[in-house]
């Protein structure tokens, strides 16, 4: 049976840094799981980038290259372009089996449960494209009436979506209207063949906002600000990819709504909501082994259950 190795967790717990550590020591290749890395251009706000001196990073359609090490399913499709569950399914069982045929080790890594499931379960997807007369319907109403539009015919989903995400609020609804039948009943179509090992990284919850407090920091002095400037010269910020955290908040800024100081405030605070959202997804999965990033060791400790899940 085919292995899948599977990296989750919260935001800031530093999953693509163990990624890449495990993939250079096992022979891997690291398949993104994160609904925003696919977007072109959003590589500061969405944990792309990878600005150190040491590390050679090479960018290609649908994939970065890091110092050998490739990392699938980032810049695939623009932010005015569409792209749903099932394309992300898809699209992670297309580059599994091309890793496979390498004789490479898969490693599953990011923090969107409901896309890292949708590939280890084998989630029955629907594949209708979108519905673009619902999509701008939808598309008028706020963030807000769409979350309480969603709690009232599919409140598990509600309950772990990013209220906030208008692109993925959206979908969920119009899952529902178009199949009748809310995401969170999605049940497995065929039988996946994977032998999958979860690895968790975790830390307690004040440890993970001040990680997060200090990330952010990061990329406005790496130039997230500009990013977002740039972002906005080519597309409206009333898509759903740019109404996503940290986006959102700035353009506000940007279109002199929302003062500076308190713009990055928000993004810190809405992350926080994140992360609680995060885990209660995370929690409920019992597949997962967790690993407490504040012990100095844990990569060894991770390094080490690999190896023996893999001998």
């Amino acid at each position: 049976m085919n292995k899948l190795l599977i990296i989750c967790g919260p935001t800031a717990t530093g999953k693509t840094d163990l990624a890449l550590k495990l993939a250079e020591k096992f022979n891997g290749e690291l398949v993104s799981a994160d609904s925003r890395q696919i977007y072109k251009g959003m590589d500061i706000g969405t944990g792309k980038l990878i600005k150190n001196e040491d590390v050679e990073v090479k960018k290609e359609e649908g994939r970065w290259i890091v110092d050998s090490i490739i990392i699938h399913l980032y810049d695939l499709i623009k932010p005015n372009e569409s792209f749903t569950l099932y394309d992300f399914q898809q699209k992670a069982y297309s580059v599994i089996e091309e890793i496979e045929k390498k004789k490479k080790l898969p490693i599953l890594v990011g923090g969107t449960g409901l896309y890292i499931r949708s590939v280890v379960d084998g989630l029955k997807i629907p594949k209708a494209p979108p519905d673009l007369n619902l999509r701008r319907k939808l598309a008028e109403k706020t963030p807000g009436r769409l979350y309480d539009e969603l709690k009232k015919v599919d409140p598990k989903t509600a309950s772990v979506i990013d209220q906030h995400n208008q692109r993925r609020l959206i979908r969920a609804l119009e899952v529902y209207h178009l199949t009748g039948k809310p995401i969170s009943s999605l049940k497995g179509k065929f039988e996946v063949e994977f032998g999958s090992l979860f690895v968790g990284l975790v830390s307690p919850r004040h440890i993970l906002y001040q990680r997060t407090d200090q990330r952010i920091e990061k990329w406005v002095a790496e130039g997230f600000l500009e990013e977002v400037k740039k972002l906005k010269e080519e597309y409206s910020f009333k898509l759903p990819a740019l109404t996503s955290l940290g986006y959102r908040q700035l353009g506000m800024f940007l279109d002199g709504s929302l003062p500076y100081e308190e713009a990055i405030r928000r993004i810190k605070f809405d992350h926080h909501n994140y992360i609680r959202r995060q885990m209660t997804w995370f929690k409920k999965e019992k597949r997962i082994d967790w690993f407490d990033i504040t012990d100095k060791d844990y990569p060894k400790s991770v390094e080490s259950f690999v190896a023996s899940w893999l001998s």
